[in-house]
């Protein structure tokens, strides 16, 4: 079978993308509770003929895998929705259900693109008789930057020697490095409950613990890294004016480019933490929730991506989609499609949907997080993007849900799907093509832990 044929199999399964994509973004479910989604892509799955294997202390993460013998090749999938964020197919802001979640990162297409090349890649193995495993990773939580992480504590991975990986965008573009890592943590103070007017002197507050934490930490922030962000939110423990608080927390995120200063600007915060405790005369538990690490560069893993991002057919669009992705860029302020049109160097025409394959080493900074950067501290890993939505438009917004949910989102996921199955299918022919991937990812490997805390 040549590349070819397989993504001609990719075609042909498109209106099973169609309908995924769909099917996810009306049911949209947030981090920790995709129970229909993750059954979904187990049903899907299994009726095709892949064995589902699940983690009982994960109920919404599995793998589906097919095939025998080495390589044992991963596809990630997503599929967790924002709250908050839920968006008609319309080029104004109308929730479907005011409140809800939506697809604004456009997860929705992510799995089911991830799926469909899973399968094709399963009929390539299955039709030519080749040597080898797919596996499909259904990978919940993402943006809470924990499931994967958890999947990696609970050796999900364990058995894997590469994986593919992929994400709506702006942009049809190969990563070669990219994330920051992360880390969430929560400082819990506890203090000594007393009449704010009666008797203050008694009183020690837990909240002027946590106060002083925070002025400290945004000290600290002259002295990390220019590349780190520190954010957080307070919990006054929701005792009135009149009582010291003997109860008070804050929720930090630290990130920064690499997983090792993570952990050690969280051993400073930790420090203010302290500090803020001999001052107040009160006592602190910390607890990190998680902590995610940066996508671990392979070159020539990105530089087999880009090949096949090149080869596959990349979508065209229709007037109307075009004239919708139009409207939706009409929304936005004329700064930010400004900079966008200089970026992607458009020449004056309207931006949206123009955006060709970007050079591979012109990389955008990605300056958001994600738990697949612990995959490819696993084993090598490779990260693509699509175009999926305007290229002035941003994850995390309405209008990305709005394209997520429309024919232009559609297209993106079975265009990714294409390019995952070429990569999948080099790495399969060419043992060449695998060593090579390897021998650099041997080279640059460093003693993985997941950062977790059950």
């Amino acid at each position: 079978m040549t590349k070819k044929e397989l993504h001609q199999i990719v075609d042909s399964l498109e209106p099973l993308c169609q309908k995924s994509c769909k099917r996810l973004w009306d049911h949209p479910e947030v981090g920790g509770e995709e129970k229909e989604s993750a059954n979904y892509f187990r049903k899907i799955l299994s009726e095709e003929g892949f064995v589902i294997v699940n983690e009982a202390e994960l109920p919404h993460a599995f793998y589906a895998e097919y095939g025998s013998g080495t390589p044992v090749i991963a596809i990630l999938g997503e599929y967790d929705a924002l709250p908050g964020l839920s968006q008609t197919v319309s080029a104004q802001k109308e929730a479907v259900q005011e409140g809800a979640a939506g697809h604004g990162c456009g997860h929705n297409l992510l799995g089911a693109a991830s799926a469909v090349a899973a399968i094709a890649v399963k009929r390539f193995l299955e039709q030519e008789n080749q040597e080898g495993t797919i596996r499909f990773y259904g990978c919940p939580e993402e943006e809470l930057l924990s499931g994967k992480v958890k999947m990696s504590y609970h050796h999900m991975f364990d058995g894997c020697d590469m994986a593919i990986s992929w994400h709506p965008m702006s942009a049809n573009m190969v990563y070669d490095s990219g994330y920051l890592a992360s880390a969430s943590a929560h400082f819990k103070f506890y203090g000594k409950s007393s009449h704010a007017a009666f008797a203050p002197e008694v009183g020690r507050s837990a909240l002027d613990a946590v106060e002083l934490m925070n002025v400290g930490v945004n000290y600290l922030r002259e002295h990390v890294t220019s590349k780190a962000r520190i954010h957080y939110t307070t919990d006054s423990g929701g005792f009135s004016p009149n009582i010291v608080p003997p109860r008070a927390g804050s929720w930090y995120f630290v990130r920064a480019p690499h997983i090792s200063e993570v952990k050690e600007i969280l051993e400073r915060v930790r420090k203010v933490a302290e500090g803020a405790c001999l001052m107040t005369e009160t006592t602190m538990e910390m607890k990190i929730d998680y902590g995610c690490c940066e996508l671990l560069e392979n070159h020539a893993y990105a530089d087999l991506a880009y090949e096949n991002l090149k080869e596959a057919k990349l979508p065209s669009y229709t007037e109307e989609e075009l004239a919708f992705a139009s409207k939706l860029e009409d929304t936005l302020s004329g700064e930010t499609v400004e900079n966008a049109r200089k970026l992607y160097d458009t020449e004056g025409l309207p931006l949206a949907m123009k955006v060709g394959i970007r050079d591979l080493y012109q990389r955008n900074p990605l300056t958001a997080s994600s738990d697949s950067g612990d995959v490819s501290y696993i084993m090598p890993m490779c990260l693509i993007s699509t175009v999926c939505w305007p290229a002035a438009v941003s994850p995390h917004t309405w209008q990305a849900s709005a394209s997520a949910g429309s024919s232009i989102g559609e297209k993106g996921a079975l265009s990714a799907a294409r390019v995952m199955a070429g990569i999948a299918y080099d790495l399969y022919q060419s043992s060449e093509t695998r060593e090579k991937i390897l021998e650099e990812f041997r080279e640059k490997k460093v003693e993985y832990r997941p950062m977790y805390e059950e």
